[in-house]
């Protein structure tokens, strides 16, 4: 029942294509700070940093603060459900 609910948290998050184009640009370019990502993916900095924070809170991604700055990468630590999902885009 556990993996059941796990899969289905994994699954909700991925359902939004915003969340797999920030996903699919770190993937591309291995780190970023918010600023970044939002300019490069055309989405505003608040929205793209609220869609941080569910990927961070579900271990998609790791974030790591430099200074005034936050930075995040894919997390090694991914499901196995999300990283073929990213495989198959």
């Amino acid at each position: 029942m556990k993996d059941l609910q796990s899969s289905e948290r994994i699954l909700k998050i991925l359902a939004s294509q915003k969340r797999l184009y920030i996903l699919l640009y770190l993937q591309k370019n291995g780190s970023a700070t918010v600023n970044e990502i939002a300019k490069a993916i055309g989405f505003k900095h608040q929205a793209t940093s609220k869609h941080l924070r569910l990927l961070a809170l579900t271990k998609m991604v790791k974030m790591k603060k430099r200074g005034l700055f936050v930075t995040y990468r894919l997390s090694l630590e991914q499901a196995p459900l999300v990283k073929q999902v990213l495989r198959s885009l």
